[in-house]
């Protein structure tokens, strides 16, 4: 038993074992756990600086995952935009390399001698057959393949989001319902029937609105794109890339670039395109032709004709395929833009995770060697104790 005179005593090295058993269990779960403290309350001053940098970690976290997500967006619609210049490059090889003579038809020639002339000045007035050669027929199956692949890129999804309609992109930009081939067939009709100039048709085709008076345009709404890209109202897409910055990064299907190309091609594989020539099956002239060629009263007058219309949109797609060099230009420019903020990120991550680390983390070696000491001390501190604990006055007179 603990006698009166040492109860003093005995009490301290009580508290001291206490003390240094609370410490052991602290020293302990910092080696398990590699931290300070298991609570903010515990990294007493600096608990502010640590839960300040957490914070601004956790911001910076959310600011890197929006630019991955829009940087695979960007990545993707750069992949779609791509592909659709690189076919549009084809195509307009295509164009470029039919060769612009003659009437591309097969069948006979169908001439006109004017009786009313004594000279044999027998002039060529269509062919017999409407069916044209090899040739065209190159550029026809050309513009045939090429749209409803087109379609698919104006359509490039991300999930189930559409990269090409703007915010608007749960809706997709395009659908071929069938009106742009009809509006194109009744202007070609109007336009081989004299009811409309070469230049009136261009205007008609690529003009886009009837807002400044056109009322033959072709809209957006006539093509197949979608009512909030027909009306303008898809908006914008960003990105947030810091608390201060947003970046743009829009690619719409009905871009002007885009548009073009689809229209031109939907009248070059329109069935109203050809004949260049009028056709006369019969190969009698003068009569109503089988099926109308270009504007002209003479086979050489619609030839040119074709060719000056031929020319203009062969053209227009070359202008279009270059324009889609701004817009790839414009998303790349956003990449980089995205990344140099990201890097900028990463930088200010590291240096918030050392702080933090220096604030909460502990050298565990250090713990390690600590935690020998302690029970090196602890274990003295026991003998210490069981020996004062036999001192009693009984023990001391037997001595």
């Amino acid at each position: 038993m603990t006698g009166v005179s040492t109860l003093g005593q005995a009490l301290r090295q009580i508290e001291n074992l206490n003390l240094q058993q609370t410490s052991l269990a602290k020293l302990s779960t910092q080696l398990a756990t590699g931290k300070k403290s298991q609570s903010y309350s515990g990294l007493s001053t600096d608990a502010l600086s640590s839960v300040r940098s957490r914070t601004e970690l956790s911001s910076i976290e959310v600011y890197i995952n929006n630019i991955k997500r829009a940087n695979t967006t960007i990545g993707l619609t750069l992949n779609a935009v791509e592909e659709f210049q690189a076919q549009s490059g084809e195509f307009s090889n295509t164009l470029v390399n039919f060769l612009q003579e003659g009437d591309h038809l097969l069948g006979e020639d169908v001439f006109y001698d004017d009786p009313a002339t004594p000279e044999d000045d027998a002039i060529k007035v269509g062919k017999t057959s409407s069916k044209v050669d090899t040739d065209f027929q190159a550029v026809i199956n050309h513009a045939e393949n090429l749209f409803g692949f087109f379609g698919e890129l104006l359509n490039t999804q991300e999930g189930d989001r559409y990269l090409l309609a703007g915010a608007d992109s749960l809706n997709k930009p395009f659908n071929d319902t069938g009106t742009l081939d009809t509006a194109i067939s009744t202007l070609l009709t109007d336009w081989k029937n004299g009811s409309i100039t070469t230049d009136d048709l261009l205007a008609d085709l690529f003009d886009g609105t009837a807002l400044n008076g056109n009322t033959n345009a072709i809209t957006d709404a006539t093509i197949g794109f979608s009512s909030t890209l027909s009306s303008n109202q898809a908006g914008d897409v960003f990105v947030r890339a810091d608390e201060n910055s947003e970046f743009e990064y829009t690619t719409l299907a009905n871009d002007d670039s885009f548009r073009d190309i689809m229209v031109i091609m939907a009248v070059m594989k329109n069935e109203n395109f050809s004949p260049i020539v009028d056709v006369y099956e019969n190969g009698t002239y003068p009569g109503v032709p089988d099926a109308k060629g270009a504007p002209g009263t003479t086979a050489k007058e619609q030839q040119d004709s074709f060719y000056e219309l031929y020319n203009a949109m062969t053209k227009r797609a070359s202008a279009a395929i270059d324009e889609i060099d701004q817009t790839r230009f414009d998303l790349e420019t956003v990449r980089v833009q995205m990344n140099e903020t990201k890097e900028s990120h990463v930088d200010q991550q590291e240096l918030l995770f050392t702080t933090v680390s220096d604030i909460e983390n502990v050298d565990t070696n250090e713990v390690a060697v600590r935690i020998t000491t302690l029970q090196t001390q602890l274990q003295a501190s026991y003998n210490v104790t069981a020996i004062t604990q036999q001192l009693t006055l009984a023990n001391y007179l037997a001595r």
